[in-house]
């Protein structure tokens, strides 16, 4: 009898990847953070109608100067945050010590000019809704501006590169410019 040598391993059952169900995760996960994103914009339009008007009108008066009032701020914030997260890791030798107080106070630094552009953005996506529907040329309300604001804002940002890169920095600094306006009025 021959020797038989038997080459190989057993099969191993390996899952398949599923590109289509990637993709479908992405497209449904795209969706629900643009409709959630628009429904927060659309609720804190109509809990704070006041500051939505002084943050619309801010836009409104004087866009550049609240685009420069938003680099400006997020520059000094971002400055002060990366100051006092470089403090908090103080290294010797071979031992890192970690100061919590700076990290906390990153932290905040960071939080703060996010919660202005919340009181901004309503503003921002009304006024940006109110051009778009004054392309189409009717009349909506201001709850329909913000929505239409919104998406329009969201598919913009959602571009490769140029909305990564260029409209959502811009967004953020006009939202925080008009928020500091608004509360500046």
């Amino acid at each position: 009898m021959k020797d038989v040598l038997v080459s190989g391993a057993s099969p191993v059952l390996m899952p398949r990847e599923d590109p289509a169900g990637k993709i479908v995760f992405v497209v449904i996960l795209a969706a629900v953070i643009i409709v959630s994103f628009t429904a927060l914009m659309t609720l804190l339009a109509a809990l704070f109608r006041g500051q939505t008007g002084r943050a619309r009108d801010a836009i409104a008066d004087a866009p550049y100067w609240s685009l420069l009032t938003g680099l400006v701020g997020w520059g000094v914030f971002a400055a002060l945050a990366a100051w006092c997260y470089s403090r908090a890791f103080v290294h010797h030798l071979l031992e890192t010590e970690i100061l919590p107080g700076y990290l906390v106070a990153a932290a905040i630094l960071l939080i703060v000019p996010l919660l202005v552009c919340l009181m901004g953005a309503p503003g921002l996506y009304t006024q940006i809704g109110r051009r778009v529907a004054a392309l189409r040329a009717t009349e909506t309300s201001d709850l329909a501006c913000v929505v239409i604001g919104t998406l329009v804002a969201m598919v913009a940002v959602s571009l490769p590169g140029f909305g990564w890169f260029i409209v959502l920095p811009l967004l953020l600094f006009a939202e925080f410019g008009a928020g500091v306006r608004s509360l500046l009025r």
